[in-house]
């Protein structure tokens, strides 16, 4: 079943929230809807009250807007690459069977060649859409008497109205990073409630079996023993994911991940971890040096403190999952390019004039959305002691 993005209820809100650490913890967030309504970017009062910092007269101006760079992950794709991912047309492979060739009908051993047009196995055919697309939008009311008034210069107001606009431009690029999340933390939602056992890999437990130790979360990640086992695991998964099978994805589909296809995200302190203890090390090599490798800070929020608890965590609730999924621990999601895409584009803006209060009004549109593909490979990886 596809995730569908129709519109945008809190998500926005709660992800930005979390992600800029305004929260205690992770929170649970209900991605079923999850595209951007409009929002007003900051709460702006009109005329006197408009931008309580401003005094009558503003002589001199230091402007403190920088440029916000967000980490655009493997899974942003253009309109066009979007519009094949939620058009897919699938190919079932038919079961081998005997070929008639030639066959002996009876004991006289003469060959008689069968006929060739006696084939009854086919190659099923489906087509399944997934996704879809909504509009986010941003709207901005710029007061100008107000603005004009209180600076001296016109370079001093216009570096004013340019910090405005940036500041627009931060929220989307801030906001676009938090949805992408979101969309890959619902993917491994997907994986951890309907996935089987080889994609929902508990790294820790499974090294404590093996080698009857008692490792926790903690002294695990100061393990290199533990440390180049995850790895050494994590390097097996990609291989393994490289022959057709259904065992890494949960639509049971007959598939395979090229190198090249390989999306290899790892929680940036286990990544650190790695690079601490494992540098030399072959298996740490063959990570990093995969073409779409990326080190995530955190998942779905950084809590106060960038805690591993925090940042290993997600809490996600979705229509078409069987329950809401709530997971900490994920240290690595390998999957499939085409496991996840989200698209962002054809963005516009637009302007206009309000003579009667004398205010501008600016908005900003985008044609925004995201699916997950269950029947590409997919395998998240955690730690937990139970």
């Amino acid at each position: 079943m596809a995730y569908i993005v129709s519109q945008i209820k809190n998500i926005i809100n709660d992800s930005v929230k979390d992600a800029l650490g305004k929260t205690n913890g992770v929170t649970q967030v209900d991605t079923t809807d999850v595209v951007s309504m409009g929002k007003a970017i900051a709460q702006y009062n009109l005329y006197e009250g408009f931008f309580g910092a401003l005094v009558n007269r503003i002589v001199r101006t230091v402007i403190f807007v920088r440029t916000y760079e967000g980490s655009n992950r493997s899974v942003l794709r253009d309109e066009h690459e979007y519009g094949a991912f939620v058009q897919k047309v699938y190919y079932t492979m038919p079961n081998a069977v005997d070929n008639p060739t030639w066959d002996i009908p009876d004991g006289n051993g003469d060959y008689k060649q069968a006929s060739p047009y006696d084939v009854e196995g086919t190659v099923s055919i489906s087509a399944l859409i997934y996704g879809g697309k909504g509009t986010w939008s941003i709207e901005i009311v710029r007061p100008v008497k107000q603005i004009k008034t209180a600076f001296m210069d016109e370079s001093s107001m216009m570096s004013f109205i340019d910090g405005i606009y940036l500041t627009v431009e931060n929220a989307f690029k801030f906001e676009e990073e938090r949805l992408v999340a979101q969309a890959v933390n619902t993917a491994m939602a997907s994986v951890l409630d309907g996935g089987s056992s080889a994609q929902k890999r508990n790294l820790l437990d499974e090294y404590n079996t093996l080698y009857s130790q008692s490792l926790t979360v903690d002294t695990a990640l100061v393990s290199a023993d533990f440390l180049k086992y995850a790895s050494k695991e994590i390097n097996r998964t990609i291989e393994n994911m490289g022959k057709m099978s259904t065992i890494y994805n949960n639509g049971g589909y007959n598939t395979f991940t090229s190198k090249d296809k390989m999306v290899v995200e790892l929680l940036s302190e286990f990544a650190t971890a790695t690079d601490m203890y494992l540098q030399s090390d072959t298996f740490h090599d063959e990570l990093t040096k995969l073409p779409n490798f990326e080190r995530v800070p955190f998942w779905q929020s950084s809590g106060q403190t960038f805690a591993f608890d925090d940042c290993s965590k997600i809490d996600i609730d979705h229509d078409d999952l069987t329950n809401a999924v709530e997971q900490g621990g994920i240290i690595g999601f390998v999957h499939d390019i085409e496991n996840v895409a989200c698209y962002f584009g054809n963005r516009r803006s637009w302007e206009i004039f309000n003579p009667r209060s004398e205010v501008m009004v600016h908005g900003e549109k985008a044609e925004k959305g995201y699916a997950v593909d269950n029947n590409a490979n997919a395998v998240v990886f955690y730690i937990a002691t139970t």
